[in-house]
C-alpha cells in the first residue's frame, strides 16, 4: 500500500481533476489538475466550498439544493479558467457522506453570451458614471451573468485607531493594487463607502467572483506597511452575489444591500461574534 505522499504524488500526476468533498461541501483535498481548472493552487482550494471558490464548472452550481440526495451528477459546462469541461461527482462509498468530483477536458461547444435588456445596461452605466465620473463599455458591461463582488479590510478601524488615518489609508492603497492586479479587462473596479471596494465582473457567474476575491485574498495575508512592528496581517472580508434585476432591483439597489450584508459581517467579526 503507497504511503499518502506517494498517493498525492501519483494523483498529482493524473490529466484529470479531482477532488474529495466532505459533507459540508466544502473541498477537503484536490490534485493539481483540479486546481488548474480553478487557476489556483490546490491547496487553496482546500476548505472552499464546490459551489463557491471550489466550483469546477459553473453548471454544477444548479445541482446545490440536490447534492446530498444524488448519488451521482454528470454535467458540462465552462471552466473558471476558461474551456469546456465534464464533471461527474459521485458517492466515494456507499454511505459514504464524501463525493469524488473528477473533471476533464470536454467537447467544444459553442456557449451563446446572455445579455442583459437595454434599461438594466442604461441603469448599469449611469451607475458606473456616478460612481467614477467616466462612462464605460456597455457593450461588454450588458453580458450577463453580472456578478457583484464587494471587499472590506475587517482590520481597517483598529488599523485607524493604531497606527493612525496615513498608515490606515497606506493598507487601502495596497488593497486596491492587489486588485487592479487581479482583476479582468472587463472587470469595473472603484472605490465604494468608507473603506470597501466593489467589483462589478460582466460574463460571471457568483463562483467566478468568487474565485477572484480568493486570490486578492491570498495575495494580501499581510500588508507592507511602514510601521515599526512590521508586516501586519489582515483579514480580507467579501461579499459576492449575483445580480438579478428583476428580484434584485436597480444595480444602486443591489450594491446597497451587498455593502450592507458585508459591514454587518464586519461588525460581527469585530465583536467577536
Amino acid at each position: 500500500m503507497p504511503d499518502q505522499r506517494t498517493l498525492c504524488a501519483a494523483l498529482d500526476a493524473v490529466d484529470l481533476g479531482m477532488a474529495l468533498v466532505g459533507p459540508d461541501h466544502r473541498v477537503e483535498y484536490c490534485n493539481a489538475a483540479y486546481g488548474e481548472y480553478l487557476g489556483l493552487a490546490p491547496d487553496s482550494v482546500a476548505g472552499a466550498s464546490v459551489f463557491g471558490a471550489g466550483c469546477p464548472c459553473e453548471a454544477l452550481a444548479a445541482y446545490e439544493s440536490d447534492w446530498d440526495q444524488s448519488e451521482m451528477i454528470a454535467v458540462s459546462g465552462e471552466a473558471p479558467m476558461g474551456g469546456v469541461v465534464e464533471v461527474i461527482v459521485r458517492l466515494v462509498a456507499p454511505g459514504s457522506d464524501t463525493r469524488l468530483v473528477v473533471v476533464r477536458k470536454g467537447m467544444v461547444r459553442t456557449i451563446s453570451a446572455r445579455r442583459l435588456t437595454p434599461d438594466v445596461v442604461e441603469d448599469l452605466a449611469q451607475f458606473v458614471n456616478d460612481l467614477t465620473g467616466h462612462p464605460v463599455d456597455e457593450s461588454a458591461l450588458g453580458v450577463a451573468p453580472l456578478s457583484v463582488l464587494l471587499l472590506a479590510l475587517a482590520d481597517l478601524d483598529s488599523v485607524r485607531q493604531r497606527y493612525g488615518e496615513e498608515v490606515a489609508e497606506d493598507a487601502l492603497r495596497q488593497v486596491a493594487q492587489a486588485l487592479v492586479l487581479q482583476k479582468r479587462k472587463a472587470d469595473i473596479t472603484c472605490r465604494y463607502g468608507d473603506g470597501q471596494f466593489l467589483v462589478l465582473a460582466p460574463d460571471t457567474p457568483r463562483y467566478g467572483a468568487a474565485i477572484l476575491a480568493e486570490r486578492i485574498r491570498q495575495s494580501l495575508t499581510a500588508l507592507d506597511l511602514e510601521v515599526i512592528d512590521g508586516p501586519v496581517p489582515v483579514t480580507l472580508l467579501a461579499y459576492t452575489a449575483e445580480y438579478r434585476p428583476s428580484m434584485d432591483g436597480t444595480i444602486r439597489q443591489a450594491v446597497e444591500k451587498a455593502s450592507a450584508m458585508l459591514s454587518q459581517r464586519a461588525a460581527r467579526l469585530s465583536s467577536g461574534v
